[in-house]
């Protein structure tokens, strides 16, 4: 009896001093922070440059009044898949920037969280179309998603995480990890 005793002690001690889990999650699962931590550490300079460049180009078609092309730049991010705007949405943007066109922008800030929840923001000033009144400013704000390598514009909404939140608001970093963007199919 006293073997077994010691047997099932030393079983004991081996199982408790076994690998530790790999995330911090309390039950060992991805959390917010660990995939925030994995997505930030896998990025280079070239790819924020990539990310950069593209949004950059974005703006300065909406700017040149090539409002149909910056949109051709432009997917919708919905339930972690990336897939192509719809006609009608498409049309709404369209008529936004008509009517309240980019007449000059100025890159605020970047920032890298996961793969599918990201911010680069602008502020941008806009004349209204009716002409009654002065020149305004606005801000704009991508969520660039990325997906096998390459990155995707959409439009930050207002039930996704951002730096400009206070930190109340943000996912908090405890949360369960998001799962990882995939692109429709359709959507090259």
């Amino acid at each position: 009896m006293k073997r077994l005793f010691i047997l099932l002690a030393a079983f004991a001690v081996l199982v408790s001093c076994g690998p530790k889990p790999k995330y911090s999650g309390s039950r060992g699962e991805k959390t917010q922070k660990d995939a925030e931590a994995e997505f930030v550490s896998s990025l280079n300079k070239s790819d924020e440059e990539a990310l950069l460049a593209l949004a950059d180009e974005c703006m300065d078609k909406f700017q040149a009044g090539q409002v149909d092309e910056a949109l051709d730049m432009i997917y919708v991010l919905y339930n972690g898949v990336v897939y192509k705007k719809s006609a009608s949405y498409t049309a709404q943007l369209a008529q936004r920037f008509k009517r309240f066109p980019v007449l000059s922008y100025e890159r605020l800030y970047h920032s890298f969280s996961t793969e599918g929840n990201n911010d680069v923001s602008y502020s941008y000033v806009f004349e209204p179309a009716s002409g009654d009144r002065a020149a305004q400013t606005t801000k704009l704000m991508f969520n660039p998603v990325y997906v096998n390598g390459e990155w995707y514009l959409t439009f930050k909404d207002g039930s996704q995480s951002s730096r400009d939140l206070p930190v109340e608001k943000q996912v908090n970093e405890l949360a369960p990890a998001p799962a990882t963007p995939r692109l429709n199919k359709n959507s090259k």
